[in-house]
């Protein structure tokens, strides 16, 4: 790998002889320079190993002046090249004219010491150097923080694929009617661990997507108060198992909010799991909402570990963790906190820790802005589900236990399934076979899943849509979502993908 070349200095004047006198005596102090008769030499662009520009007040007259100006102003964020006015006494005012917006500058009037010249040429070059450094750190971080999202997405379809046969096993499961408790306490333990695990692998990928603000909400007018309830009953399970007790006091008015309900799910979810997790076994924990002027507040209090006054904000840093042996013991990754925060302030709001210290409890305090016309607002309701049709499904999967327990189900939903395990057959069945729909995964043997659908919709006899083909896959990045689109897919499911979900997907 060749190393950049070292920074010089730029002389700009439309002096040939002052020019050649400055080359010289730069080069005599060991100073590589070149120089320009004129702005317009640049030809629109600072040359890369400028390092310290020399401008001479006859340059100030220059028409180009003003596209200089705008090459300075376009700088990237960790840019200041340094600029050196040499120039006689008053010029400095046409200068700051010129340059409003320069920081970076020294001023030399005239009559000139040479050696001052080659001081301040020094001393701006030195200043770039650093700044250079400071480029150099900045690429690298970008780099670590690409190579460390692309580990975090494959990571998370790895873990997505060994989740999505235990989803099902645990629903299929269910469909037994065992007298035996033994059965019964040992699945729903299964199914606790599946929904934590898959809980954990999407907040691997959030906390980067938070990070660099690629998370959009899909907002919509909804009860606070709704939303909150449905949480506390989702996490009733994981709760209870640690035998602790929770509660919620909803505010007797609705509480309406324009938020995307699925990452205020998120967000509840993560504060309440958070508190079962420091609270020891037999703790209690609380939820609440009120109404805060013009915010709707939600607190979640428990009688758990505490937190120490110095860690009220830490607690909040991605990957944080704290201190203590329950800590450590009940594990975690110590991003949900993180993540909560980052969801809260996506909604306009706040998030904010609370305790008094070490074993006396936490309080949580989540706000979101209420919504300005409540009148709006319709409550959530649970879709109707018909009668379900007897449909023709092909499952593109490679995976063995994905494919077997996912066929299981749907004949058990009375679907008659078609089963491929590489692209290549699958597009050989959907042409020949026509099914109604096709479950496709992505990441398949020979063709991709996207060719798959690609291959599809050019290649089908029949009316457009005529098969609904749905992807599948660990990958669930927004740039994988529009992909899929572009390839011809009606619907992105990500694995491991709910049971319910998928049923009503095939209008069951």
């Amino acid at each position: 790998m060749r190393s950049a070349p070292a920074p010089r200095a730029l002389v700009i004047t439309p002096n040939p002889v002052d020019a050649g006198l400055a080359l010289e005596f730069l080069a005599e102090h060991g100073i590589p320079a070149s120089a320009c008769q004129s702005i317009s030499e640049l030809g629109g662009e600072l040359p890369a190993d400028a390092g310290c520009i020399l401008l001479a007040e006859e340059a100030l007259m220059d028409a180009d002046l003003p596209g200089l100006r705008e090459l300075l102003e376009l700088q990237p964020a960790w840019s200041d090249l340094p600029l050196v006015l040499v120039a006689g006494a008053g010029a400095g005012a046409v200068f700051e004219r010129a340059f409003p917006n320069a920081g970076n500058v020294t001023l030399l009037e005239r009559p000139l010491n040479p050696l001052t010249l080659v001081s301040a040429v020094q001393v701006g070059l030195r200043a770039r150097l650093r700044q250079l450094e400071v480029r150099d750190l900045l690429q690298k971080r970008d780099e670590a923080l690409r190579q460390r999202d692309e580990f975090l997405a494959m990571l998370s379809h790895e873990l997505r694929n060994p989740l999505a046969p235990m989803r099902y096993a645990i629903d299929l499961q269910k469909t037994l009617h065992s007298e035996q408790p033994l059965l019964a306490k040992t699945r729903d333990i299964l199914e606790r661990q599946v929904r934590h695990l898959t809980r954990m692998t999407d907040d691997l990928i959030d906390v980067a997507r938070l990070e660099r603000g690629k998370i959009e909400l899909q907002r919509r007018r909804i009860d606070l108060n709704g939303t909150v309830a449905a949480a506390v009953e989702a996490c009733l399970p994981g709760v209870r198992a640690r035998s602790q007790r929770l509660t919620a006091g909803l505010a007797p008015e609705p509480l309406f909010v324009d938020a995307d309900p699925v990452r205020l799910d998120q967000l509840l979810a993560n504060l309440i799991l958070n508190a079962s997790k420091f609270t020891p076994e037999g703790g209690e924990i609380e939820v609440r909402t009120r109404r805060d002027g013009d915010q709707a507040l939600v607190c979640v209090r428990d009688n758990g570990i505490g937190i120490r006054p110095d860690m009220l904000e830490a607690v909040f840093a991605p990957f944080a963790q704290a201190d203590s042996g329950l800590a450590r013991s009940a594990g975690g990754l110590g991003i949900g906190l993180s993540i909560a925060r980052a969801l809260a302030e996506l909604h306009g709001g706040s998030l904010v820790a609370r305790s008094e210290g070490a074993g006396k409890g936490a309080l949580f305090e989540a706000r979101v802005p209420l919504s300005a016309a409540p009148a709006a607002a319709e409550p959530d309701k649970p879709p109707k589900r018909g009668e379900a049709r007897r449909l023709r499904v092909l499952v593109v999967e490679d995976n063995a236990d994905i494919r077997e327990t996912l066929t299981l189900l749907l004949r058990m939903w009375g679907h008659e399934v078609m089963l491929a395990e590489s692209g290549d057959e699958g597009l050989s069945r959907a042409l020949r076979e026509r099914p109604d729909f096709a479950l496709i995964d992505i990441g398949l043997p020979g063709m991709s899943g996207y060719q798959v659908a690609a291959a599809i919709r050019s290649g089908s006899n029949g009316p457009p849509g005529a098969c609904r083909l749905v992807a599948m896959t660990g990958y669930g990045q927004p740039a994988d979502r529009e992909r899929a689109a572009q390839a011809g897919f009606d619907a992105h499911l990500l694995k491991p993908v709910d049971s319910e979900t998928l049923r009503e997907l095939l209008g069951g």
